[in-house]
């Protein structure tokens, strides 16, 4: 099968690695509350060499609340009983701060399926094992048939849709970048515009980075009964490996917005599911301010302005919502007036950016000079960071206004 590892985070503190789940007879139905703020963990690589390995595994560490797994490898040096959860070096106080994870390639591959919607003719609770079929179906090919180790997350039997994390085993090692290269592509929409596109597959290509967390405990609850009888299986196919195909290099981006933490790594930048990541007061987190600007500027400048907003918005709202955060910083009031703030800020970006594509098509004229050597690809990347830029300079402006202003009629 292959020797392989998976890094085993634990809150330190007893910190909550999980969702709550209460309920709350005044409303009759129950409230869930997000992980906890974790900053500081204990780390160990526990040995894994097949599907079986990795489903015991992660059964036993499902019993323990506070702990999670993450697809990095332990940076040397690391303290790894007090460290941060960090993939990049960040500059703090004028001190450069090392990263504490770094990419690592695995035979283990997370699949994280939220709010799929369920088919009138199966009961996704009751019926896991019919759940776990149809939603592989969804799923490339080379899964199907393949051994797998799903768990239902907490929103399960709370929220619509299915909500579903899968483990399967490759017969090779695939990084991170393979891993997006094969199951975050997007592609265009049938009949619709050419700038409206949805993602092939239908995950969270969000796991596939070195500190992502993959939560892997079952939700506490409190004063209901559990509405999911079974929450984990292993569901066995007719071979414990799938085989993925080839994958060319994907292209990394170099550089950052303003606001986004620093670093003298290359990364992945300019991306959605980079900036969507970068939610939260995680370590190495943007916080929930220029990640949420960046992440709508960034969906529309790639797709356009006829982009499926509604989707944007639910996910962007999911997003916020789950994010990790420092109630002391970020309370719960805050963070609805930052989900009621996308449908303006979606608005406002998308009408930059039709505006901006009226002007190309009136200005649209046969070259009298040589074609530039950059590529097409390389253009289309150059405006969508200069969109990018100047969208967060328009937003970042107006808030510090705001701001002023309410302190000076405070005053």
């Amino acid at each position: 099968m292959g020797d392989d590892f998976v890094t085993v985070l634990t809150a330190k503190g007893g910190r909550r690695a999980t969702k709550l789940i209460i309920w709350r007879p005044e409303l009759g139905s129950p409230e869930i509350l997000p992980y906890d703020s974790m900053k500081t963990f204990s780390a160990t690589e526990e040995k894994v060499s097949g599907i079986d390995d990795l489903a015991s595994l992660l059964d036993r560490i499902s019993e323990s609340g506070s702990a999670l797994i993450v697809r990095g490898r332990v940076s040397k040096g690391v303290d790894r009983n007090r460290m941060r959860r960090r993939a990049r070096a960040r500059r703090r106080h004028g001190i450069v701060e090392p990263a504490t994870l770094e990419a690592a390639a695995h035979y283990w591959i997370p699949i994280d399926i939220d709010a799929l919607p369920c088919p009138g003719w199966l009961d996704a609770v009751h019926e896991p094992d019919r759940t776990v079929e149809y939603v592989v179906s969804r799923l490339p090919d080379e899964f199907h048939g393949a051994t797998r180790r799903w768990a239902f997350t907490s929103s399960q039997g709370i929220k619509p849709g299915i909500n579903l994390r899968l483990f399967f085993w490759a017969d090779r090692p695939l990084s991170d970048e393979e891993l997006k290269a094969w199951l975050a592509e997007r592609v265009p929409l049938a009949g619709q515009p050419r700038t409206k596109w949805s993602r092939r597959w239908p995950l969270d290509p969000a796991l596939f980075s070195p500190a992502q967390p993959i939560y892997t405990a079952a939700p506490i609850i409190v004063g209901m009964v559990d509405p999911v009888p079974v929450r984990s299986g292993l569901w066995v196919g007719d071979q414990d490996a799938v085989t993925p195909p080839t994958m060319g290099r994907t292209r990394v981006v170099t550089g950052k917005l303003p606001g986004m933490p620093e670093s003298d790594d290359r990364h992945e930048c300019g991306d959605y599911e980079y900036y969507r990541s970068s939610i939260g007061d995680q370590e190495g987190g943007g916080g929930f301010f220029v990640p949420i600007k960046s992440a709508v500027a960034s969906y529309i400048a790639r797709n356009g302005a006829s982009a499926d907003t509604d989707w944007l918005k639910n996910d962007l709202a999911r997003a916020i919502r789950e994010a990790p955060r420092d109630p002391t910083k970020h309370p719960t009031s805050y963070i609805e007036d930052r989900i009621r703030d996308l449908e303006p800020l979606i608005q406002a970006i998308v009408e930059l950016q039709r505006a901006s594509e009226a002007s190309r098509e009136q200005h649209e004229c046969e070259p009298t000079y040589p074609a530039p050597l950059p590529t097409l690809i390389d253009a289309e990347e150059r405006f969508r960071r200069a969109l990018e830029k100047h969208v967060l300079a328009v937003l970042s402006y107006r808030e510090l206004m705001t701001r002023w202003n309410a302190q000076r009629y405070a005053a």
